[in-house]
């Protein structure tokens, strides 16, 4: 079988690999769709970890090809979508129901080999079935919406709440639809590339800026919550001048752990702000499969591209264009 490997920052090509087996609680997938994250290209910067001499990829899905031993829930010929994050559940933040927080979390595509390749082996805890009239290509964008939802589910939006949303990548565009389906009175998404600002329009944006000094002033008011979906630096700490007092900051975007910003000492008490993170998908990769298959969220029009595996260096080396806005490696 075909499959990317990555060797350390900036290495890694498509390689034949060995037939990989099922062992006991264990199916093999045939990979359908594999979205290239952020963290993707964090990894291939060599400003995010990553275990070396695996197959990266952790946004995908396909069908079931071959099951191991003691597999009970999914047989062969099921179409799947893949949680890559696998918690150890014996740590202190397991035992709490934290799981994302876990002291010895594994996720497949960055400790294990995961969906830049045709096939994969995940353990069958990890496998959600895909409904009937979801796409291959929507269930591709579930791992991503599942970490959105755990995002705007851990910051308070009152019904008619103003939403301020830096950022109108995948994220953002994810958050924007979600924003408005927890009730946000109006929802302004704030990116600089004409094209994602169109798109933030067409998906329901109240309101769209590409420059975030301008949100007071289209909304007559500072919002009362503003999400971060960049990790930069200089966005993050605007965030929290933008914010009303009294009101919500969300720093939901994936930054660079060796990049830091500052802030007046006296911010978050003069405003008695409540400032939240939100990482990866607790429980709530079934949450995304009800949404994405109730259509409330429409995933489809942020793939901007395909691309087959021998594409996928030369696009870890350029990064995102200002045409795209997620990219999918395509197995079919």
């Amino acid at each position: 079988m075909k499959g990317f490997v990555f060797s350390g920052p900036g290495k890694g090509e498509v390689r034949t690999l060995p037939d990989k087996t099922p062992g006991p609680g264990e199916v093999l997938v045939k990979v359908a769709f594999c979205g290239i994250c952020g963290t993707d290209m964090n990894i291939w910067r060599g400003t995010d970890h990553s275990a070396r001499g695996i197959v990266p990829g952790h946004e995908y899905c396909g069908t079931v090809v071959e099951t191991g031993m003691s597999v009970r829930s999914h047989r062969i010929g099921d179409r799947v979508s893949i949680d890559p994050n696998i918690p150890c559940g014996c740590c202190e933040y397991c035992r709490k129901g934290r799981i994302n927080l876990c002291e010895n979390l594994k996720a497949l595509g960055v400790d294990i080999d995961g969906g830049f390749a045709q096939y994969c082996v995940v353990p069958e805890t990890q496998l959600y079935d895909i409904p009937d009239g979801m796409t291959f290509e929507e269930a591709a964008l579930l791992e991503p919406l599942a970490c959105a939802l755990n995002g705007i589910n851990r910051i308070r939006i009152d019904l008619g709440d103003d939403v301020l949303i830096l950022g109108g990548g995948p994220m953002g565009l994810m958050m924007l639809q979600l924003a408005r389906m927890k009730g946000a009175g109006k929802v302004i998404l704030c990116e600089r590339l004409e094209g994602r600002r169109t798109l933030a329009g067409e998906l329901g944006a109240d309101l769209v800026i590409d420059d975030a000094d301008k949100a007071e002033e289209v909304l007559g008011k500072k919002p009362d919550a503003v999400i971060e979906c960049i990790g930069s630096p200089g966005t993050q700490a605007k965030a929290f001048e933008l914010v009303r007092k009294g009101g919500n900051v969300q720093l939901f975007g994936d930054g660079d752990m060796t990049r830091t910003f500052s802030l007046p000492s006296m911010i978050c008490y003069e405003k008695e702000l409540k400032v939240t993170g939100a990482a990866l998908n607790p429980f709530t990769h079934a949450q995304a499969l009800k949404v994405a298959a109730s259509k409330r969220v429409n995933l489809l029009p942020l793939i901007s591209g395909r691309i087959p595996i021998e594409k996928l260096k030369e696009t870890l080396d350029r990064g995102y264009g200002k045409d795209d806005v997620k990219i999918l490696v395509a197995w079919e």
